[in-house]
């Protein structure tokens, strides 16, 4: 059983016309699946990536201000004895 064919009776006017439906069926859904696509990215994931750059700016900027005003007090201060070998 190596090949089936199963032939219909539309005429191949009728068969050209289903044809350029389904074609035209798959360019619109196409179209629209790539349309939702670029919405998403635009609305949804651009904002956020905004929002959180934005948002890691400020964290950083303030934790570097934090790191300025820190005291020196909090340094170990210790004197070394250097014991050289000969």
């Amino acid at each position: 059983m190596g090949f089936i064919d199963f032939r219909t009776t539309i005429s191949p006017r009728s068969n050209r016309l289903l044809t350029t439906i389904i074609r035209l069926a798959i360019v619109v859904v196409s179209g629209i699946i790539l349309l939702t696509v670029v919405l998403v990215g635009l609305l949804v994931v651009l904002p956020l990536m905004l929002i959180g750059g934005a948002a890691l700016y400020f964290y950083l900027r303030r934790r570097a201000h934090q790191t300025r005003q820190r005291p020196q007090a909090e340094v170990i201060d210790a004197e070394y004895k250097v014991i050289d070998h000969r």
